[in-house]
């Protein structure tokens, strides 16, 4: 028996916006769908609040929205080649380690 075993509790924090959309332009995703997302992740800002003061804004450029629908799709879109380094012959021991 192999056992494949990823902690992705704060994964959707750490999506990178450009490789989710590499990854899906080497999906073939149409262009107005590319466009969409695109938008959806470009120019987010935001701030903290502690109190009654906010912090200076910044720019978020990782993560994927979370609350959002689309944010566990795109999260599977981008890791769903992390399966094909889990799998290996019987008798093989599994020598990928992802972090």
């Amino acid at each position: 028996m192999n056992l494949c075993a990823i902690d992705i509790s704060k994964a959707f924090d750490k999506v990178n916006h450009h490789a989710l959309l590499i990854k899906l332009m080497k999906k073939n995703f149409p262009v107005q769908l590319l466009d969409l997302i695109m938008n959806l992740f470009s120019g987010c800002i935001s701030c903290v609040k502690w109190d009654t003061i906010y912090s200076a804004s910044f720019s978020i450029d990782f993560g994927v929205r979370q609350g959002s629908m689309l944010s566990p799709i795109l999260f599977a879109l981008l890791i769903d080649d992390v399966s094909k380094l889990c799998t290996c012959d019987w008798g093989q021991r599994l020598h990928y380690f992802i972090c």
